[in-house]
């Protein structure tokens, strides 16, 4: 989104965030059914977007990466229908949607900007549900490592093949949509396989990136103007 707006609307933005906060790893910054006044812009950290049942058993439906909006869709609903909670200490920008509304009037380009970016989001939605729906326990874990790195790859954030964020393999089972147990295996099986390796807690190093795509069915995923995925389901 940052190479569609101009030096102007960004200098608008920032004047536009009403507050920075720091959120401290677990910590919710909105929960589903709550009402909210602003959007979320991650300065740094790691944040999924996730639900939960009746039991309070999570399923994570989204992770953000820093450098990115993270509930622009809150703008219309006004009362996410999902929480949102950081995996490690995160600054935060809030601009309130009354700021957000002005900048639109004066703006109108960045109308085009923040629908693309909801259409990205919805896009990526539906290759989770492929993801969890088509691919096998291996195939889903190979397929959101293939997309983390993908993601950090825009930002230049994988270098030497080190996927580095504060993900545990309960966070992947519950974006994959399976046991930590079973998640535990898969990983298992991926190393085995010389796929990947895991050097310390919470990096992945991937080592096989072609044969690991073609185990997720996963092309490419851009993050671009055009929010473009491609995969071979």
């Amino acid at each position: 989104m940052r190479s569609e707006l101009s030096a102007e609307v960004l200098s608008a933005l920032e004047e536009a965030t009403s507050d920075v906060i720091t959120v401290e790893a677990g910590d919710d910054l909105c929960r589903s059914g709550e009402p909210v006044t602003h959007i979320h812009y991650l300065l740094r950290g790691t944040v999924v977007r996730y639900r939960e049942d009746k039991r309070g058993h999570r399923q994570v439906v989204g992770i953000g990466l820093h450098g990115e909006f993270l509930d622009v869709d809150s703008f219309q609903l006004r009362v996410p229908n999902y929480s949102l909670r950081s995996l490690d200490t995160a600054e935060v920008a809030k601009i309130p949607f009354a700021s957000l509304d002005a900048l639109l009037g004066r703006f109108p380009d960045m109308v085009r900007t923040l629908w693309t970016s909801t259409v990205s989001e919805g896009v990526a939605l539906q290759y989770w549900i492929f993801r969890i729906g088509r691919l096998r326990g291996e195939g889903r874990i190979a397929h959101l490592i293939c997309e983390l790195s993908e993601r950090l790859r825009q930002y230049g954030r994988f270098e030497g093949g080190e996927l580095n964020l504060p993900l545990r393999q309960c966070d992947y089972a519950e974006a994959c949509g399976m046991t930590p147990i079973h998640a535990n295996r898969c990983f298992a099986s991926l190393r085995e396989r010389g796929f990947v390796d895991v050097k310390r807690a919470r990096t992945i190093h991937v080592l096989a990136e072609p044969e690991l795509r073609k185990l997720a069915m996963f092309n490419a995923f851009a993050v671009s103007s055009e929010g473009n995925w491609s995969c071979n389901g």
